[in-house]
């Protein structure tokens, strides 16, 4: 069981920009730990609430065992790109994403995620999927891991790791999480920089294992038609890659952007919650 005892990031202004009204419906395309959703029922609402996670399925059936009975809460194990598989009576108010990790598969070493773990290099986030990271860095070739880390991870330095991965690959030196950073740290022009060079590496990994960009469009798609007019669609990225797809939601006839600029966190939510510094969200509004 997850410990739940933190916020998600920029909680106030996500539900603020919700527009949260008592009984109306709402849609958490990334359910986690539950963080949003029981927000959104302290105001009233009514949720559906989705994730590909099958632990934090499990862990929040447990945590809302009363909404799940009083009706108030319906929770979906599914991949929010199949938005339009869901049985609506009718049209939602709004739906949210917010397309940060979880606390749990973050502490979690069994999942792969963190730089730390010296469990096996997964980083599925639905764990039914067939290809781990570490089938990835076996199988790929030195020019296609690197292009996978320059065009997911935007790292300038994805040749120079690519080439050291792919070496420690062979020589078997790379079979955790903790391996992999130690790999790309040697190889790094900047090993002592203060974001951990493995890091771009490690996005791009994690988003080529989960098809999470065109699972982000393909969702963000389905997402439009089910919003009632003046319903609120509330993105949440953490990278340039999500905030760019967000972004494009602008040039939608069916939308309005309610921000000109993505809203940041708080100089005090980056102190108490580092790893906000790179949240970014965008609202739009359905005519």
């Amino acid at each position: 069981m997850y410990k739940t005892d933190h916020f998600p990031v920029m909680y106030k202004e996500a539900l603020d920009a919700l527009n949260v009204q008592t009984n109306e419906l709402y849609i958490d395309c990334n359910l986690g730990l539950g963080g949003h959703t029981s927000l959104l029922l302290e105001r009233g609402a009514r949720v559906i609430g989705i994730d590909a996670d099958h632990e934090a399925i499990e862990h929040c059936r447990e945590r809302f065992g009363k909404e799940l009975e009083s009706g108030t809460l319906k929770i979906l194990h599914m991949n929010f790109s199949k938005l339009n598989e869901i049985p609506l009576e009718d049209k939602v108010a709004g739906i949210l994403y917010d397309l940060g990790l979880n606390l749990g598969q973050l502490k979690d070493s069994a999942r792969g995620f963190s730089f730390h773990d010296t469990g096996e290099l997964d980083m599925r986030m639905d764990t039914t999927l067939g290809v781990k990271a570490i089938d990835l860095i076996r199988l790929l070739n030195e020019d296609q891991l690197s292009k996978l880390i320059f065009e997911y991870g935007e790292d300038p330095q994805a040749r120079i790791f690519s080439k050291a991965i792919k070496i420690a690959v062979k020589n078997g030196k790379i079979n955790t999480p903790s391996d992999l950073a130690e790999v790309i740290r040697k190889a790094s022009k900047y090993p002592h920089s203060k974001l951990h060079p493995a890091t771009r590496t490690f996005q791009a990994l994690r988003i080529a294992v989960n098809s999470e960009l065109d699972s982000l469009r393909e969702s963000l798609a389905n997402a439009i038609p089910l919003l009632k007019t003046g319903g609120r669609l509330v993105i949440i990225s953490f990278h340039s890659l999500e905030d760019e797809i967000a972004k494009s939601l602008a040039e939608s006839q069916q939308l309005i952007s309610i921000t000109k600029k993505p809203i940041e966190a708080s100089l005090d939510e980056v102190e108490k919650n580092p790893p906000s510094r790179s949240a970014k969200m965008r609202i739009y509004e359905k005519q």
